[in-house]
């Protein structure tokens, strides 16, 4: 019979350990629609700091980007065409897991004029939860999360779901 028990009362602590890590990683902020966005500072590779409270009031696109992900080398274009002719929204380039070395070459070889900030250690993406990329992240003025997806998008998909989903 005490052999018996012994197993339960395993199973028990496991299922109590499990419950008590899912509960505690259950309390961390989350970054879906609805959610207010989680505020960061990281550095551009001219050492300048951005913070996302800086843009409070006018809508924010994050784009989560590597240089090594064919899709966002894909993309790139796109967003650059974005970030030049729509002056409503601020696009924020989050070079995910990128040197500043790597992200200064890559910034050079392809002319871009957009704001790309150094993600190095990843921290911004794991508070985001981005898994992949390239992910974008849409913020209305008043810093809440309206829209988020992953993959590729473009100028004009961009320019709609903003003037869909923020609001004047």
């Amino acid at each position: 019979m005490g052999k018996k028990i012994v197993p339960i009362f395993v199973i028990i602590a496991v299922i109590g350990v499990l419950g008590f890590l899912v509960s505690g990683l259950g309390g961390k902020a989350s970054a879906q629609p609805g959610d207010q966005a989680i505020d960061f500072e990281l550095k551009d590779i001219n050492e300048k700091t951005y913070r996302l409270s800086d843009f409070k009031g006018q809508p924010v696109v994050l784009n989560f980007f590597a240089t090594w992900c064919a899709p966002c080398i894909d993309e790139a274009p796109e967003l650059e065409a974005f970030g030049k002719e729509y002056k409503d929204a601020k696009l924020l380039i989050l070079a995910k897991g990128e040197s500043k070395k790597r992200i200064g070459k890559y910034i050079g070889e392809s002319d871009s004029q957009l704001t790309y900030l150094l993600d190095t250690k990843e921290e911004i993406s794991k508070d985001y939860t981005v898994i992949g990329q390239p992910e974008t992240i849409i913020i209305d003025g008043n810093g809440v999360i309206v829209e988020r997806f992953s993959g590729p998008t473009t100028k004009d998909d961009l320019i709609k779901m903003i003037q869909e989903k923020v609001s004047p």
